[in-house]
């Protein structure tokens, strides 16, 4: 039997949305209702299967209702002819970006003056349900149902307001700009709304910044492969080829130069477009949604997802990842320290190397010198690369930046600093921890250990999407392959790995490792090192039965990356900024170093001026690992609370160190992972983070950052007669070590775009 498809009035599915305090009058109700009775009815007939007849019957049944109910609609909006918009929403923070007075702040656009009388409710409804969660996700029908009603409306005062919302959603809810365009253009041409055609002008402005943006993105990247073919080139010419080696050279450099003046260059257009485009911002879950991965998508599907603010646990899922790996293994750290931590590591990825799993390791060269170092340093490393399954790289060895680093002095202190784990290509761990006991042991048992954070997700998609940044990176020109050979592999060492591997799952279970053979001295040694070291760590010891996914939430999540400076990529400052500009009542910010950019800080200014609350949670003198970024901070506190009048920072005032990098906007997006709010993070480092959608998992994010802020100290200003902010109480009130350094670096400001 032929079926109808009920596809066709899927237009209808937004009045499910619509509030009933929108139809207040008897005669209204019993309409609205008889339209859902009979939309019911006709669904229920299709689905069913019944007779064609009887399907037939129910769709004239609805289609008679639904002409009805649009009357209705068509009849309450006359009553506010000549009528002038006002704003719908009832939170005005949530309506600083509200433009056409219809939206209810979800959409985001501009500003413009609100009017005086109330828009009807049935307009209202219809620009609400748009802009809901579920039509986000599939818009056609509310668009459609708002496009009937401007076509049947041709005169209402609302709609070129209309107007623009459909054009808004088509740009932000569909991707189709074309279409987009063609009714801005429309709405700019049409001289009865003076206001509205000045703002659909000012949108147009907008997609052509958004094409500029788009052309710079284009040639970083194509002068960033002109450069690395030429360095390919550079490094395979021999030296007996002197001549050419030369000028291979001298090709590459003139190649460095042009790219680091158009990165330049880039920064200083990013900072004029990010100032017009901010206002245009959509909410962060909409920006979201428009970002399109490294692989290419910008559809997420929901993924299992963690969040680890606990050392211990963190650790477990580490380490039961590791040692449940069956395929691959993908490793990256700045930090893999030379203790109990850094060995065990090492000893279950020699355990998987001899199982012919597949291992990529890549430690940064400043940050793990201890394991880097050609001379008795890579003695452990190089156990492992005894295996053919195995590669493992060092990040930017100085030695290949002295050629260039006359034209930037921070491309000597770049450092890969992101912090990944992928196993067979499925579960992924991202966030602030480096291997070293200070990320992993439990403050009780070590009062100075960092406070910070990962998540773990399970999702082929996210380790897809972590792995095009590990492979970036790990791919990149300027790294040098860890091999065996006699400096770096004098001794024997796999089994002291094997040894920290077998004392670290003991301890952590709470067994007893007895070696099966005696040791010699020198093992033994080590193996006493190793127990004495874990002793310590007194609440290390419930790995058993831990599920690495109990308590996970299910949503989509993005990875969102960023090159160091010597690559063309930087999604994540990009992103940021847009989650910033979008957001409409708070912003949560927990780092451990804030040194505002130019560009976050014209962000966080404009949020502020929007009246959205600001929350800060940052290290204090008395707290902080790093002396010339709190340095840094300490010149800037004063003037970051008088220019963000609606921002708060709180910082830890005793031994724990924060090293947790997290963001959430507006209770929907949060952010963990490497990036620091700092230059280096924003220009020098690579760096890599998850965004979460989720209002679960950011209130969950949110709960922790404000849990230490519960054992946190506010800072707080006054403005004198002068205008000049004042410390009511601030960094000299939670003094550290070395205050009198800190103070002299603090008047060093041109530093800070090194630090």
């Amino acid at each position: 039997m032929k079926r109808i498809s009920v596809s066709r009035f899927q237009a209808s599915l937004f009045m499910l949305l619509i509030a009933s305090t929108a139809f207040g009058q008897s005669d209204s109700r019993a309409i609205y209702d008889q339209y859902i009775s009979t939309y019911k009815t006709y669904k229920d007939a299709v689905s069913n299967g019944l007779p064609e007849a009887e399907v037939k019957k129910a769709l004239e049944a609805y289609t008679q209702a639904k002409r009805s109910y649009e009357a209705s609609l068509n009849a309450k909006s006359d009553d506010g002819q000549g009528a002038a918009p006002t704003d719908l929403t009832t939170d005005q923070t949530s309506s600083a970006n509200d433009v056409t007075g219809l939206s209810d702040g979800t959409s985001g656009s501009g500003r413009m003056a609100t009017a005086t009388t109330q828009i009807p409710a049935a307009i209202r409804n219809m620009v609400q349900a748009l802009w809901s969660d579920a039509n986000r996700r599939s818009p056609d029908a509310a668009i459609s149902t708002i496009e009937s009603y401007i076509a049947a409306n041709p005169n209402s005062p609302y709609a070129a307001q209309l107007k623009y919302e459909v054009a808004k959603a088509y740009e932000q809810l569909k991707g189709d700009v074309n279409k987009a365009t063609a009714l801005l253009k429309e709405i700019a041409a049409d001289s009865r709304h003076p206001a509205m055609a000045a703002e659909a002008q000012a949108r147009l402005r907008f997609y052509d910044a958004n094409k500029q943006y788009a052309q710079w993105k284009n040639t970083l990247t194509a002068k960033y492969s002109g450069l690395a073919a030429e360095y390919g080139k550079y490094r395979d010419t021999s030296w007996l080829a002197f001549p050419v080696k030369i000028f291979r050279f001298g090709s590459y450099f003139k190649d460095v130069w042009s790219f680091t003046n158009t990165q330049d260059d880039y920064l200083k257009f990013m900072i004029a477009y990010e100032n017009m485009a901010a206002r245009f911002q959509p909410a962060p879950d909409i920006s979201f949604d428009q970002f399109e991965t490294s692989t290419g998508n910008k559809i997420a599907d929901p993924s299992d997802v963690r969040l680890l603010y606990e050392n211990s646990k963190s650790w477990y899922t580490r380490w039961k990842l590791v040692n449940e790996a069956r395929r691959s293994i993908d490793v990256q750290y700045f930090i893999v320290d030379k203790d109990i931590f850094g060995l065990a590591l090492q000893g279950a990825l020699l355990r998987k190397a001899r199982e012919g799993v597949k291992i990529r390791f890549m430690m940064d060269a400043r940050g793990t010198k201890g394991f880097t170092r050609k001379l008795m340093g890579q003695d452990f490393v190089q156990e492992l690369v005894t295996y053919p399954n195995v590669e493992v790289k060092v990040f930017n060895p100085v030695h290949e930046n002295l050629v260039t680093f006359v034209l930037d002095p921070r491309k000597l202190m770049a450092s890969n600093h992101d912090k990944i784990l992928v196993v067979d290509g499925e579960y992924s761990v991202v966030g602030g921890r480096n291997i070293s006991s200070h990320y992993f042991v439990d403050a009780e048992d070590m009062p100075t250990a960092y406070r910070d954070c990962d998540v773990v997700v399970r999702s082929t998609d996210v380790a897809d999407q972590l792995d095009k940044a590990f492979d970036e990176e790990f791919a990149e020109r300027k790294q040098t392959n860890i091999v065996a050979d006699l400096w770096g592999n004098i001794d024997v060492m796999s089994k002291e790995l094997e040894l920290a591997f077998a004392a670290m799952g003991a301890h952590i279970t709470g067994s007893v490792f007895t070696p099966a053979q005696s040791l010699d001295k020198r093992r033994a040694k080590a193996l006493e090192e190793y127990r004495g070291e874990l002793a310590g760590y007194k609440h290390l010891k419930g790995f058993s039965g831990f599920e690495p996914f109990a308590g996970s939430h299910e949503a989509p999540v993005k990875i969102i990356d960023k090159h160091s400076l010597a690559g063309p990529r930087n999604d994540i400052t990009d992103c940021l900024v847009r989650f910033i500009d979008g957001s409409r009542s708070e912003i949560v910010m927990q780092n451990p170093y804030v040194v505002l950019s130019d560009r976050v800080m014209g962000a966080l200014k404009r949020a502020s001026a929007r009246r959205v609350r600001i929350i800060v949670h940052t290290n204090s003198p008395a707290s902080t690992d790093s002396l010339a970024t709190q340095a840094m901070f300490y010149a800037d506190w004063k003037n970051i609370l008088k220019n963000l009048p609606t921002a708060r920072i709180f910082t830890f005032a005793g031994q724990r160190k924060l090293h947790a990098k997290n963001f959430v906007f507006d209770g929907k997006i949060s952010i963990v992972g490497t990036y620091n709010l700092d230059s280096l993070s924003e220009e020098v480092n690579s760096e890599v983070v998850a965004a979460i959608k989720s209002r679960s998992f950011s209130a969950e994010l949110r709960s922790g950052i404000m849990s230490d802020i519960a054992v946190s100290k506010e800072y707080r200003i006054e403005i004198d007669r002068n205008g000049d902010a004042k410390a009511v109480f601030g960094p000299d009130d939670l003094p550290g070590k070395k205050m009198w350094l800190m103070k002299a670096l603090s008047k060093l400001t041109f530093l800070k775009s090194m630090i």
